[in-house]
């Protein structure tokens, strides 16, 4: 089946649910630990400030919990929308936009409890949601009030079918399959997955074969490992005794960053991959002797200043973090995690640019009604109703990007890939 058939396949919500949920709330709990053309014009030429009413969005996500916490989301979001309303704000009346950002602490009632509160402050969408203990409660509450999600993380089977969810990004799932076809691209076909020691975690393996074999990749070995650890050598070893050509990493970046040390002090020169929110750019060069030829994939190119050449609606976003004067948004200390707010903000301007009047009913009218947004080139152009694949009904974007560690910067490849290939 082609891509494009395979795009517009749906499967049964009944059959097979609980794995899938149990699987997809484990990779996504996996990865919370460890998350120009005339659009562009439209977003980047006007001159006037926002002067009209006011819209609010809000923001539901873990900035602070056990084990993720993130805060500098917050405020890459209250940079974009910053720097959104300077240019124009939104809509036909130029309205001033407003953040309402409310912190989860990765809580499954404050989950909910933040969905109610986006609802009684009277938001008109969401921006880069994530939600991964009670997904399914808050989209019972935020599809009960009609209230669409833009840039949503999905995390759950409740997410992806919800009719209020508007994917921007294809996700974590098509991240490690990004992250498997550029290992298949370099020539590594046996890999290692090192993975948190998560009860839920045992199923990783399971889930990821499937696609992995698709694109042509073994994983040959599956080795926990605790978010509690001191000692890191024996996991080292385990990987050794393995022998596999890569390692696919899924931990929290400061596992990660503790792993590769005992690599680099053990001499371990095997090469590795994952999320781009595993690896923190400090150690990718800190350890360039080990780190040269990681490879990182996500469904938008990776936020470097050496990938503005090729993607030059990054140095919109550059910008528009610089100008928010906070030290941790500045280029040097920007995290990979946290262009998906400004994006959020960036997609919502452009749908609703036509609109003269803002509700939760109004915008998702402009979702539905949207084709081909132009994201600033970060994406393929995006058409918010494009029916998803598989399970992922509301997934439409189907793309992710590869990109490599050079020694010195993580360079981006310019064609994307399209994921549905590889999900049956």
């Amino acid at each position: 089946m082609d891509a494009k058939a395979r795009a517009g396949r749906r499967t049964s919500h009944t059959v097979g649910r609980v794995p899938w949920r149990t699987r997809i709330v484990a990779l996504i709990a996996v990865f919370a630990a460890v998350a120009i053309s005339f659009n562009a014009a439209a977003a980047t030429t006007k001159s006037a400030a926002a002067s009209g009413p006011v819209v609010k969005v809000g923001m539901i996500t873990a900035l602070t919990s056990p084990i993720s916490s993130n805060p500098d989301v917050k405020d890459s979001l209250l940079a974009a929308v910053a720097a959104f309303n300077k240019r124009g704000g939104a809509g036909t009346t130029h309205a001033k936009i407003q953040a309402d950002v409310c912190d989860t602490h990765g809580d499954a009632n404050t989950e909910v409890a933040c969905a109610r509160q986006m609802v009684s402050d009277g938001v008109v969408a969401t921006l880069n949601d994530l939600t991964y203990n009670n997904p399914s409660g808050v989209v019972d509450v935020l599809q009960g009030a009609g209230i669409p999600r833009i840039a949503i993380g999905g995390t759950d089977v409740s997410e992806f079918s919800s009719s209020v969810s508007y994917p921007v990004s294809a996700g974590i799932i098509a991240t490690y399959i990004g992250t498997a076809v550029g290992f298949k691209q370099d020539g590594r076909k046996k890999i290692c997955l090192v993975r948190t020691d998560a009860p839920t975690g045992a199923t990783f393996r399971g889930f990821l074969t499937p696609m992995f074999t698709a694109v042509g990749i073994n994983i040959s070995c599956d080795i926990a490992v605790a978010t509690g650890a001191t000692d890191y050598a024996p996991y080292v070893a385990q990987v050794q005794q393995e022998n596999p050509d890569a390692v696919l990493i899924s931990h929290s970046d400061s596992v990660t960053t503790q792993l590769i040390g005992a690599m680099a002090q053990l001499n371990a020169k095997i090469p590795l991959g994952g999320a781009p929110g595993s690896f923190t750019l400090d150690t990718l060069r800190k350890y360039k002797a080990l780190m040269k030829g990681t490879v990182l994939a996500d469904s938008f190119p990776y936020p470097a200043q050496v990938n503005v050449k090729n993607f030059p609606g990054l140095k919109q976003y550059f910008a528009d973090m610089k100008a928010s004067g906070k030290t941790s948004l500045s280029a040097a200390k920007l995290k990979a995690t946290d262009l998906a707010p400004w994006i959020a903000t960036l997609a919502f301007v452009n749908v609703t640019k036509g609109l003269d009047s803002f509700s939760p009913a109004t915008v998702i009218g402009a979702l539905k009604s949207a084709k081909d947004v132009d994201l600033l080139g970060l994406t393929p152009p995006w058409t918010p109703s494009t029916p998803g694949f598989s399970v992922f009904k509301s997934s439409s974007n189907h793309f992710v990007y590869i990109s490599r560690f050079n020694g010195k910067d993580v360079v981006t490849d310019k064609q994307p890939v399209d994921v549905t290939q590889y999900i049956k």
